[in-house]
């Protein structure tokens, strides 16, 4: 069964019942109230007219029944001490003996009293009082209503409670009908089942994200928090038991900014303690209303490492690209040679060829021992080289092997970083230069690139994030490049030569 009709069920069943309740208690306390009236009106009747009664009279019969007519009752009999009738409505019985067996307490010196009994008539409420002359009980005055007639009127005086219950029962099939529809609309429509599986579903994919997930309410207060977040606040040291606790509790989390601005706020960087997140927050809205906010954030080195291996992926696929057209313009050449019969110069083309790029092998080979770095510097001089830029490594440069994928993954960054910045600058030269030179020792390591280009016009917020005099969506080289360099405790600088310009970077990489 539906739990829309369980509760609608419920709802009519518990209402009935109480109403049924309640209208037993006024049913049976109006039958009291009307028993106690008929009651005290007979006994009244009977005693006055048991003082006032002359049993002697001939008339006495046709008297006694006019006068229970007048008083609307249903049977007036004298009878005397014998129990015999002396009136009744039925002439026919005057002068039988009374019947029901309950007059004899009366003519016995019992004083007035009620009784129900069936006489000859039908089963009624008898009022008997006794008649007295010179201290003597001579006979008594029976005076009685009908049962019948006291039920109907009973259910006379209650026909207006029975109509006030069927209307109750409307009143109460529509409440149920009203309950059911915004219970409906509550639950949006869903059985109780399918919420606890939506919520099952949606805490397992909470915690199977690789994100970091909280959510506060319109009071700023966590309601939210997957196993992502708590190892990462964890590691920062904050406390990770937080359902339940005011949000400003977290370093910086600015949720309550974003509650009372209702504006989201996107790859916001936020220090906790040691540890740097990048963070989106997120307001939510229930009928226009803001309803809280979900922040989803995750540890700033996880998204270097991961730009990184993209940065990697890119630079790869653009030297296979320049080696593929370099390739292809050589095979051209020897094509060329072989089909005009120019044997011997095309073998002395491929022995130059050959002799060429082993020198270039060599010189970095010689000088680059980490082979991470040395791939890297392969692949972005066969790049500098499709572009007609003569690219060269320094030959007082030495490099260890590092054996430190961060530090590699920094390097990388910054070396294509300047790379691509000298590139551009020489967009408008003619002899297209670039050296590079890279050195460590056991503490630092200093890398520097120095291009022939257009140089450096304007250093003033150079190294700021978004700063480029180059187009929209340019600026975050160099900016990366600074953050890298804080990170190490190192320094970043730039000099204009008399053609081009030099960019310097040295690097703690031994903090000992």
């Amino acid at each position: 069964m539906r739990l829309f009709t369980k509760i609608t069920l419920t709802f009519f069943l518990i209402s009935f019942i109480v109403l049924s309740i309640t209208s037993i208690f006024i049913f049976i306390q109006s039958k009291k109230l009307i028993e106690n009236e008929i009651t005290h009106k007979i006994e009244a009747i009977s005693k006055t007219l048991a003082k006032n009664i002359n049993i002697n009279n001939p008339n006495l019969n046709e008297d006694i029944n006019t006068l229970s007519k007048e008083l609307n009752l249903d049977f007036i009999v004298i009878i005397d001490k014998n129990q015999k009738r002396l009136t009744h409505p039925n002439k026919d019985l005057i002068g039988t003996l009374v019947e029901g067996g309950d007059a004899k307490q009366v003519l016995n010196g019992g004083g007035d009293y009620i009784s129900i009994a069936k006489g000859s008539l039908k089963r009624s409420i008898r009022s008997f009082s006794p008649i007295y002359k010179d201290n003597q009980i001579i006979g008594a005055v029976i005076v009685g209503v009908f049962v019948d007639y006291l039920n109907q009127i009973i259910l006379e005086e209650n026909k207006y409670n029975f109509v006030l219950i069927i209307i109750f029962i409307i009143i109460i099939l529509i409440l149920a009908k009203i309950l059911n529809k915004n219970i409906k609309n509550i639950l949006l429509g869903y059985e109780p089942k399918q919420i606890a599986s939506l919520v099952a579903r949606q805490n397992a994919i909470l915690q199977s994200l690789n994100d970091g997930i909280i959510a506060v309410d319109d009071k700023n207060t966590i309601t939210l928090i997957n196993d992502k977040a708590k190892d990462i606040f964890k590691l920062a040291l904050v406390d990770n038991d937080l359902i339940g606790k005011n949000a400003n509790i977290i370093p910086h989390s600015n949720m309550q900014k974003v509650l009372n601005t209702k504006i989201a706020e996107l790859n916001q960087e936020q220090i906790l303690n040691e540890i740097t997140i990048l963070t989106n927050r997120i307001p939510y809205f229930i009928d226009n209303n803001i309803a809280g906010v979900v922040a989803s954030f995750k540890d700033i080195k996880e998204v270097k490492k991961l730009a990184n291996e993209l940065i990697d992926v890119k630079k790869y696929a653009e030297a296979l690209r320049a080696n593929h057209h370099e390739f292809s313009n050589k095979l051209h050449i020897i094509n060329a040679l072989l089909e005009n019969n120019n044997i011997n110069e095309a073998k002395n083309y491929c022995d130059e060829l050959i002799l060429k790029n082993k020198e270039n092998l060599n010189k970095l080979l010689c000088n680059i021992n980490d082979k991470v770095i040395l791939a890297f510097c392969e692949s972005k001089f066969a790049f500098a080289k499709e572009l007609k830029i003569n690219i060269n490594l320094n030959k007082k440069s030495f490099l260890d092997n590092l054996n430190d994928s961060n530090l590699q993954n920094d390097i990388i960054s910054i070396l294509s970083n300047l790379i691509n910045n000298s590139i551009d600058a020489l967009s408008n030269t003619e002899n297209k230069n670039i050296e590079i030179f890279i050195k460590n020792n056991k503490n630092y390591l200093k890398i520097q690139c120095k291009d022939n280009g257009c140089g450096i016009q304007n250093k003033e917020n150079l190294f700021t994030k978004g700063y480029s005099t180059k187009g929209e969506f340019r600026g975050y080289g160099l900016y990366l490049c600074a953050k890298i360099v804080a990170n190490y405790d190192g320094t970043i600088s730039v000099s204009k030569l008399k053609n081009g310009s030099s960019f310097s970077v040295i690097l703690r990489i031994n903090n000992d």
